[in-house]
C-alpha cells in the first residue's frame, strides 16, 4: 500500500488546489456574477461532455487498463500497439459522436426547448467541449498505465477550473459578452490537453506503435469481447454525475435554474471523490497486476485498506461540509435553500460508496468481469427510471433520491458478487468505529448555536469537528495508512529522522 498511499496523497493534495479554484467559481463567482440559467448551462455542458465522452471512448480505456500488463510483459515498449489502438478507438468514437449530435439536434431542441432554451441556443458548443474531454480521458488513461497519476489529476483539475475563473472575471468586467464566454468555455480543456500530451509523449513514456503486434493477433478476440461487455463499466463512473443534471434540465419545470441549484451540492459532494479518484488511479494498475499474478491476498488487502481509508476521508470531508451547510445557504441566499436537503441525501450515498472501496475495479479486472457489465447495466436502468419519475415529481430533490438509491443498490450488488466469488468483504470492527466517531463529532458540532457571523461560525465549526474526529481516528489507530501519513507529516514538519 506504500505506493498507493504516497501517490494518492500527493494526487489528492494537488487536485484539491484545483477544487479550491472550482469552489471559487461554483460557490461565489457563478452564483453572483452570471444569471442562474447561464450558471445552469455551464453545468449542463459539463454533464453532456462527461457522459458522451465516456461513450466516445467505446470502452477502450478499460481494455487498456486490463490488458496493458500482458502487453508490457510480452512486448518491448517499441512494439506495444495497445496505446495506439486505444487512440484509434477514441478517435472513431468521437467521429460517431459528432455525426450523432448533428443528426439528433432537432430532437434535443424539442426536448430542451421549453425548459432550457439557452442550452438549445448554444447546443453546437457541446461538440468541441465533448471531443476535448474525450482527449482528456485518453491522456489520463495513458498517465494511469505509466503510473503518473499525480500529474494527470493535477493538470486535469487545475487548468480547466483556472480557465473558467478567468472567463467568469472577463464576463463580470464586461470584457466579453455572454455568447463569447460560452464559446471560449467550450475550448477550456485545450490547455490541459497540450500539457498532458507534452508530458506523456516526451521521453518515450508512451510510444504509439502502429504495427499490429503478435499479442494483439493472439488476444484481439478476447479484448473485443471484454470491451463489448465492459463498455458500461466506463459509464458507471460517469453516469451518477451526469444523467441527473441532463434530466433536470429537460424535465424539471425551471430547467437550467433548477440545475444551477442542484449543481452546488453536487459540486460539494464531488470533493469527496477526489481522494477516491486519486486512490483509484494507482490501485487499478496494482489490482490488474495482482490478478495477473493470481495474488488474491494482495487484492483482499487492497480492498480492505482502500475501503477503510476512503471511509474515514469521506466522513471527514462530508462532516466538514454539512456542519457548515447552513452558513452556505446564508451566503448564497434563499434561492439556494434546497441545497441542504440535496447535500444530505447525496452525501450519505457517497460515504457508503467510498466505504465499499475498490469493489468495481476488483470485479471488473477479474475473470468474472462479465458481471461488471450486468451490474453496470442494472445500475444504469435503475438510475434512469428513478430519475425520470422522481425529477418530474420532486425536481432536483428527486434527482438526489434517484442517484442515492441507485448508487447504494449498485454497491450492494458488487459487494454480494465479491463475497460470493472470492469470499472478500472490506469491513472490520474499525469500520464501525470510524462511523461511530464521525456521528459523535458531527452531532456535537452541528448543534453549536449560530455565532451571528458566517465566517467566524464556519471557522469554529470546522475546528471543533476536526478536533473531535481526527484525534480519535489517530488514537484508535483505525487506519494504518492514515497513521503512517500522520507520522511522515510530523517528521517533516519537525525535521525528525
Amino acid at each position: 500500500m506504500g505506493i498507493v498511499r504516497k501517490q494518492s496523497t500527493y494526487s489528492t493534495l494537488l487536485t484539491y488546489i484545483g477544487f479550491l479554484i472550482g469552489a471559487l467559481n461554483t460557490l461565489w463567482l457563478l452564483p453572483h456574477y452570471v444569471s442562474q440559467d447561464a450558471f445552469g448551462l455551464t453545468r449542463l455542458m459539463i454533464d453532456f461532455a462527461l457522459f458522451f465522452s465516456a461513450l466516445s471512448t467505446l470502452g477502450s480505456l478499460n481494455g487498456l487498463y486490463k490488458f496493458n500488463p500482458f502487453y508490457r510483459a510480452y512486448l518491448p515498449p517499441d512494439d506495444n500497439d495497445l496505446p495506439f489502438l486505444t487512440l484509434l478507438a477514441c478517435l472513431s468514437g468521437s467521429i460517431l459522436f459528432i455525426i450523432a449530435s448533428l443528426i439528433f439536434k432537432d430532437f434535443l431542441a424539442r426536448k430542451f426547448g421549453n425548459n432550457s432554451p439557452l442550452f438549445v441556443a448554444n447546443y453546437k458548443l457541446v461538440i468541441p467541449f465533448t471531443v476535448s474531454y474525450t482527449c482528456i480521458m485518453l491522456l489520463e488513461a495513458y498517465c494511469w498505465i505509466i503510473k503518473k497519476t499525480v500529474i494527470s489529476n493535477f493538470v486535469k483539475e487545475l487548468f480547466f477550473r483556472l480557465t473558467t475563473t478567468i472567463l467568469i472575471l472577463l464576463y463580470a468586467c464586461h470584457v466579453i459578452s455572454l455568447e463569447r464566454f460560452f464559446a471560449l468555455f467550450s475550448l477550456s480543456y485545450i490547455p490541459s490537453i497540450i500539457i498532458l500530451a507534452y508530458l506523456i509523449f516526451t521521453n518515450n513514456n508512451i510510444i504509439l506503435c502502429t504495427k499490429i503486434s503478435s499479442v494483439t493477433k493472439r488476444l484481439y478476440k478476447r479484448i473485443l469481447v471484454f470491451i463489448s461487455f465492459h463498455f458500461s463499466g466506463m459509464l458507471i463512473a460517469i453516469l451518477p454525475n451526469t444523467i441527473d443534471g441532463i434530466f433536470i434540465a429537460g424535465l424539471s419545470a425551471n430547467g437550467l435554474e433548477s440545475l444551477a441549484v442542484y449543481s452546488i451540492p453536487k459540486y460539494l459532494i464531488a470533493t469527496l471523490e477526489v481522494p477516491q479518484r486519486s486512490m483509484m488511479g494507482i490501485s487499478v494498475a496494482l489490482i490488474s497486476e495482482a490478478w495477473k499474478n493470481r495474488d488474491k491476498n494482495k487484492i483482499a488487502e487492497l480492498y480492505r485498506k482502500t475501503s477503510l481509508n476512503l471511509l474515514v476521508i469521506g466522513i471527514v470531508l462530508f462532516g466538514l461540509i454539512y456542519v457548515n451547510i447552513d452558513n452556505l445557504v446564508r451566503f448564497l441566499g434563499k434561492d439556494y435553500v434546497l441545497i441542504k436537503q440535496i447535500c444530505l441525501i447525496a452525501g450519505i450515498a457517497k460515504i457508503i460508496d467510498m466505504g465499499m472501496g475498490m469493489n468495481a475495479q476488483i470485479l471488473s479486472l477479474s475473470k468474472y468481469w462479465r458481471f461488471d457489465f450486468y451490474t453496470s447495466a442494472s445500475f444504469i436502468i435503475v438510475n434512469i427510471i428513478l430519475d425520470i419519475f422522481l425529477i418530474k415529481m420532486y425536481g432536483p430533490i428527486g434527482a438526489a433520491y434517484a442517484g442515492a438509491i441507485a448508487l447504494i443498490f449498485y454497491n450492494l450488488i458488487r459487494f454480494f458478487y465479491l463475497w460470493k466469488f472470492f469470499k472478500m468483504q472490506p469491513f472490520t470492527s474499525k469500520s464501525l468505529l470510524a462511523v461511530i466517531l464521525g456521528l459523535v463529532a458531527f452531532f456535537a458540532t452541528y448543534f453549536i448555536p449560530y455565532l451571528n457571523n458566517i465566517f467566524t461560525d464556519t471557522v469554529v465549526r470546522t475546528i471543533v469537528f476536526c478536533l473531535l474526529y481526527i484525534p480519535g481516528v489517530l488514537f484508535f489507530r483505525i487506519s494504518e495508512d492514515i497513521n503512517a501519513s500522520y507520522r511522515i507529516l510530523i517528521n517533516k514538519l519537525f525535521h525528525r529522522k
